[in-house]
């Protein structure tokens, strides 16, 4: 992969990690009132996923630049 190419992909990455912290934040008193009602989401999993995804391609990125 290109060094723009994955540079395009650590950055889209970065946001969309993000933008799934931020769902979360936005999410939380909805969360609190499912938990009280039964229901979990997957929030944290989802935000996780984007995190290792993320990490994955920073590292990637490092290791090409040899930092």
């Amino acid at each position: 992969m290109t060094h723009a190419a994955r540079a395009v992909q650590t950055v889209g990455l970065n946001a969309l990690h993000h933008l799934t912290v931020l769902a979360g934040i936005l999410a939380f008193p909805v969360v609190l009132l499912g938990r009280r009602a039964g229901v979990t989401l997957p929030i944290g999993g989802i935000v996780a996923r984007v995190h290792e995804a993320y990490d994955a391609a920073a590292a990637d990125s490092a290791d090409e630049t040899g930092r």
